[in-house]
């Protein structure tokens, strides 16, 4: 069968992938040529035109046309996607869930974390190679917080040869604010069997003040330090051993103020080691991880004391992919995660243990339809077990692609939820339940899709229903002059929404992207629109090279933002629309010069839009410059 034939080269590419440095650029050539791969929405490499989701790649030369400052930057312009990013720290939202129901993995795996939470904005871009998307539940795969979807960023690995890269950033903002430095060096050399890379990067960014005659900081001085190592051995034509050694420092520092000024930090020391065996096994591909990874945080919000977070986990899973009929793809795997945490605002230490089984079947019924069928068990120490089936059934006819499924998703209480003594936010005192559920989703996603010569048009529609929202509740009672107010499992929420995406090559010097997307999401209980969200989302970038020079304008707009920025005032609509341009050129084989302007006209970012009063970083229209070398 054409399409046995076509996942049969899929897998056999996996393993080429995986085998080394020679093999690995042979295929990411051939692939960038014909079509985008990704391995998020299955756990296996696959062509992203035949992945039963809705997904979206960013891929390395796309990641060029930004500043460089964050990845938030980057996701920011995704579809599916809320970001706040808040420069120290970040949130991401798919879809319009909450901003915990987006699970982010590096490699496939997760990092620690100061609060045991996760931030987009402690991954150093130029380590980069890709980002891949899963908008839609994902838990049969990859367990709680894939509710909304899953951004898996894909680091560079050795390529073959050896090869030095060199990289300088400088930034700053409208008035003088923002100042920007940035530093990364990184360097492989590689042999038929030994792999190496090296990568460094400094980043040094001063404070934002909106008002620029008071000592408040809205966005923190960022000092950070990432170091990166990437190994590979490959043992045989088959069998490859890989080793990943992570570094972050982050000393973030500046000057809040509630009754009276005070300072605030956000600082982390970070180290994750992870080790990786890939290979056949009697005709099948065997991936084994292991990886260790530890935070030691400090931070102060505006608290009387120091919050401090001490994380450590193990992680270890164990992937299997293999046909053992025609027409059938198998991916069966186990997993173990052991958490150990220490937060200052918990009233103990925690140990979570979680164990998790999954399998999947991608079955090509005929030439042309093909139901994915998934699910996955797993067990938590503190509150129980749970369970989440998935499915998807495709039929490509010629350039067509329709698509029907349904799924669902889960997100543990985090440790927070459960065992948070006395946090204290503004005039609450927030307590920990150690009673709570997990919370739930199911959704329902219908989608098609139409590929052409010079492009591809999709439209998805989804509709889910979350149950068991956790929320900080009040209870009525007082300590001291505080409110005391208690996590509990008491929302229940609706997401309905639709996207629209096209792709399009103009000609062979252009490119364009656009994307629309239209959100309703309410408390299923008082019909209330739900806070934080907009209705409308579009984002659109074109790209043209002249010569050696590439030049891309990108635009964002947000319609109908629904919340508020002060608890007095009521929730709102508010617009905004953002524009960046970029420019890269090509000095000689070795050397290129790039710049930019992001929030071209200077926009101000609504009110209600802002975190916490803090506006998105930059702050304001911000310009940088830099210069790459690679020899």
């Amino acid at each position: 069968m054409m399409r046995k034939k076509r996942k049969t080269l899929q897998l056999y590419q996996t393993v080429l992938l995986s085998l080394g440095p020679t093999y690995y650029s042979v295929g990411i050539a051939e692939t960038e040529t014909n079509h985008q791969i990704m391995v998020t929405a299955s756990r296996v490499e696959q062509a992203v035109v035949d992945v039963n989701a809705s997904v979206q790649v960013i891929t390395a030369d796309q990641l060029k046309a930004y500043s460089g400052r964050s990845l938030s930057e980057v996701l920011q312009f995704a579809t599916g996607t809320i970001v706040r990013d808040l420069g120290s720290s970040s949130s991401i939202s798919i879809r319009g869930f909450e901003n915990g129901h987006t699970l982010l993995l590096v490699n496939g795996l997760r990092r620690t974390e100061k609060y045991a939470g996760s931030n987009v904005n402690n991954i150093a871009l130029e380590n980069v190679e890709r980002i891949e998307i899963v908008r839609g539940p994902m838990s049969s795969l990859y367990g709680s917080e894939a509710l909304g979807g899953v951004i898996n960023i894909i680091t560079r690995k050795p390529l073959d040869g050896n090869r030095t890269t060199l990289k300088a950033t400088l930034g700053q903002a409208e008035g003088g604010e923002r100042k920007t430095y940035i530093v990364h060096g990184s360097t492989e050399w590689n042999n038929d069997q030994f792999g190496n890379r090296i990568g460094v990067e400094v980043k040094r960014r001063k404070p934002f003040h909106e008002d620029t005659t008071s000592p408040v900081t809205d966005l923190l001085e960022e000092k950070r330090i990432f170091l990166t190592y990437e190994g590979t051995i490959r043992l045989n034509d088959v069998d490859e051993l890989s080793l990943t050694a992570e570094y972050l420092e982050q000393n973030d520092s500046g000057i809040g103020q509630s009754t009276s000024f005070y300072d605030r930090i956000e600082e982390e020391e970070r180290y994750f080691l992870a080790l990786k065996y890939s290979g056949m096994v009697k005709e099948g591909l065997l991936d084994l991880h292991a990886s260790l990874g530890s935070s030691d945080a400090r931070v102060n919000r505006g608290t009387t004391l120091d919050e401090t977070t001490k994380f450590d986990q193990q992680q270890i899973e164990a992937d299997y992919a293999f046909e053992p009929l025609s027409g059938h793809m198998i991916n069966t795997g186990i997993g173990y995660r052991l958490d150990d945490v220490e937060i200052s605002t918990m009233s103990r230490k925690v140990e979570r243990k979680v164990y998790d089984i999954f399998a999947q079947d991608q079955w090509d019924i005929t030439d042309t339809v093909n139901l994915t069928l998934g699910a996955r068990y797993d067990s938590y120490s503190d509150f129980g077990s749970t369970f989440n089936p998935r499915f998807m059934l495709s039929w490509r006819p010629d350039a067509w692609t329709f698509r029907l499924g349904y799924g669902t998703g889960f997100k543990a209480p985090t440790l927070l939820n459960l065992y948070m003594s006395d946090m204290i936010r503004g005039p609450y005192v927030i307590r920990g339940n150690p009673n709570l559920q997990s919370e739930e989703s199911k959704t329902y996603e219908a989608g098609i899709a139409y590929s052409f010569n010079k492009g591809r048009v999709e439209l998805s529609l989804h509709d889910s229903e979350i149950d068991n929202l956790i929320s900080a509740e009040l209870t009525g009672n007082n300590i001291g002059w505080r409110s005391e107010s208690l996590y509990q499992n008491v929302n229940k929420a609706e997401i309905k929404g639709a996207e629209v995406v096209a792709t399009l090559k103009i000609d062979s010097k252009s490119n364009t992207r656009i994307s629309v997307e239209y959100l309703d999401a309410r408390d299923m209980t008082t019909n209330d629109r739900l806070t934080d969200r907009p209705r409308w989302k579009a984002s659109a970038s074109i790209n043209r090279q002249f010569g050696p020079m590439r030049i891309e304008g990108r635009v964002r707009y947000m319609r109908d933002f629904w919340a508020t920025y002060d608890r007095l005032v009521p929730n709102h609509n508010s617009d905004y629309t953002i524009m960046d341009v970029n420019m890269d050129y090509k000095v000689t084989k070795f050397i290129s010069l790039f710049g930019g302007i992001d929030n071209l006209f200077n926009a101000e970012i609504p009110a209600n839009m802002a975190w916490r009063g803090t506006p998105d970083d930059p702050g304001a229209r911000y310009y940088y410059a830099g210069v790459k070398a690679t020899f």
